[in-house]
């Protein structure tokens, strides 16, 4: 979506030189890359530098940093890593870039500019060849600060340059892919949409508590508006609150809050679903169509950097992580070319078999080597059902529930209290407090070494304030040490399900990483697009389908640091379709 202006290098901490790219012809580009060829080179956010100077010069760079990426590791709290908070942090230089944006400020004003279409070919070059050295030797500069920091833990540099300076390039390469959408069906799903928002609307009008509603205020109902819709739902219709409040003290009409009320009147399940299809709309069918490429592909970002627990984020067009899971409306439309399939590898029960690893738990290991249903299987272990695991579900469905809910939530810290909330919301019979904590007893009673490793870990947070994943990941967690009991106790569980959902990510990334490597070098025609939770998206044709899925699942079980299961390889399931919706799209909307 854009050129490049200049190119800035530096080989100390303070010169640098910035060559518009007018000048960079033939022989100053083969001059370069003899350059890049001999030396090390330095970037900040090397994936977007990459991608620009790789495609508008075909340059390759054989050996690199990103301080962006070595910043990440040495303080993994988001929001810290741009290059002008690092310079104020760690150089004299301070916000050198602020006569660059009283220059832009001006301009705007001066030409009735907006700041959303002003343009770096506006500045003048006197000013961005000061602002774009500076870049350079700001880089430079922190790379031989942070290098010095990393290189004092092993461990931490290790996972910057075995999985991050990989995974980098990885990404890089899924970006350049972009995301197959079909701009058909994404304009087909538009118009079903607003028809099914325009349908619950008019539902909605036929109330005569939403009619007696507006003739009180003597203005039309807005359901958008928590004010009214308050008024409506306690006032009009005489609903009782949930309970639950606002920051405000008032009573809130959240979604959680709109689904109990909605099992009591029609109306908060219209407004709803009014809200969550107009989000739907308005932020992705509508947002998606106008950014695609020639190729009605999109082309966003994956962050390596954006969680602190080492779980990629996504962010720019389209955040791939927060695309609606319950309606396939927007899954339905990324669809693979003719000639294509759409491949999702998900792994199974990731963070459970990682514990089960870490834990050294035999007996929670026996419930993977024995394969069948992960849950049922734990319900019968820890309930001594007397039937078989098949059997499980049907006769005794509210008690695989809270094995289920006490399985998940122990990575949370859950208690008796949530397990009881989790099981009645579920199985929706009620399971008591009491009843949960005999569920939690029971089962640390048959995983006795999972019980040891969680305390053990636990006075490990406490006493150091950090720990280590088994990769290497450092988790910095200061608020351990807060008077505050609350927070402590919340900085301790953040500390555990680190531990285990870190290396869930890592061995899906690494996993990625092998296929992608595997890919350009056997010359295969699949495309990884994307990464999503603990999925990983490709386009592949029909005839390497079967050979793509063989040598993912073959990379993902690959046994890395020591954290497999002898006899039971984590597990993998491929979904194969047409499109990401795997068949849900037409049979929800039958087009």
């Amino acid at each position: 979506d854009g050129y490049i202006l200049g190119i800035s290098l530096a080989v100390e901490d303070e010169t640098a030189v910035y060559i518009s790219t007018d000048c960079i012809e033939d022989e100053a580009a083969s001059l370069l890359q003899t350059l890049f060829n001999k030396k090390k080179v330095i970037m900040h956010n090397a994936k977007f530098d990459l991608a620009m100077l790789e495609y508008h010069f075909d340059f390759e760079f054989p050996s690199i940093d990103d301080t962006m990426l070595m910043s990440y590791m040495l303080n993994e709290v988001p929001g810290n890593h741009g290059l002008k908070t690092l310079a104020i942090k760690h150089t004299p230089y301070g916000d050198y870039e602020k006569p660059m944006y009283d220059f832009m400020d001006d301009y705007c004003r001066r030409n009735g500019i907006l700041k959303g279409d002003f343009t770096w070919d506006m500045i003048p070059f006197d000013l961005i060849q000061v602002y774009a050295a500076m870049d350079a030797c700001v880089t430079y500069r922190i790379f031989h600060v942070f290098q010095e920091e990393l290189q004092k833990d092993p461990q931490i540099y290790r996972v910057y340059k075995q999985l991050l300076i990989p995974a980098m390039k990885f990404l890089k390469d899924c970006q350049d892919t972009g995301v197959p959408f079909d701009r058909k069906r994404l304009e087909v799903s538009q118009n079903i949409m607003e028809a099914d928002i325009q349908q619950a609307i008019n539902r909605l009008y036929e109330f005569k508590e939403v009619k007696s509603f507006e003739d009180f205020q003597d203005k039309g109902f807005n359901p958008n508006s928590t004010l009214q819709l308050r008024k409506l739902l306690f006032d009009f219709i005489g609903l009782n609150p949930t309970g639950k409040k606002t920051g405000t003290g008032a009573h809130s009409t959240d979604a959680e809050v709109l689904q109990q009320l909605g099992e009591k009147h029609e109306v908060p399940q219209l407004i709803l679903e009014i809200r969550q299809k107009g989000k739907i709309k308005n932020t992705y069918l509508d947002k998606i169509i106008p950014q695609l490429d020639r190729d009605s592909r999109l082309r966003t970002n994956f962050n390596l950097h954006g969680t602190t627990s080492g779980r990629l984020s996504s962010s720019g067009k389209l955040n791939m992580q927060q695309i609606p899971r319950d309606n396939p409306i927007v899954k339905g439309c990324i669809k693979a070319r003719e000639g294509h399939r759409i491949v999702a590898m998900d792994l199974t029960t990731a963070e459970v078999y990682v514990a089960a690893v870490l834990a050294r738990d035999e007996k929670l290991q026996d419930v993977f080597r024995q394969g069948g249903n992960f849950h049922s299987t734990i319900a019968k272990v820890v309930f001594r059902l007397p039937c078989e695991v098949e059997e499980v579900a049907e006769y005794y469905s509210v008690k695989r529930q809270a094995a289920k809910a006490v399985t998940f939530g122990i990575m949370y810290g859950a208690g008796a209290n949530k397990i009881s909330a989790q099981v009645t919301k579920d199985s929706g019979t009620y399971f008591s407090v009491s009843e949960a904590q005999e569920v939690i007893d029971d089962y640390f009673r048959q995983f006795k070494m999972l019980k040891k490793w969680l305390e053990d870990k636990k006075m490990e947070i406490a006493k150091k304030g950090h720990i280590y994943s088994i990769f290497g990941r450092k988790r910095r967690l200061p608020n351990v040490h807060s008077s505050d009991k609350g927070v402590a106790s919340h900085e301790v569980r953040s500390g555990i399900n680190f531990l285990v959902q870190s290396t869930a990510s890592d061995i899906n990334l690494l996993g990625a990483v092998d296929m992608n490597n595997y890919i350009k070098e056997y010359g295969l025609k699949s495309k990884i697009f994307a990464l999503v939770h603990d999925s990983i998206l490709a386009e592949v044709p029909d005839h390497e389908v079967d050979a793509y899925c063989e040598k993912l699942k073959y990379f993902i079980q690959k046994p890395r640091e020591g954290c497999v299961i002898q006899g039971a390889p984590i597990g993998c399931d491929f979904d194969i379709g047409d499109d990401y919706s795997f068949g849900k799209f037409e049979k929800t909307y039958e087009a």
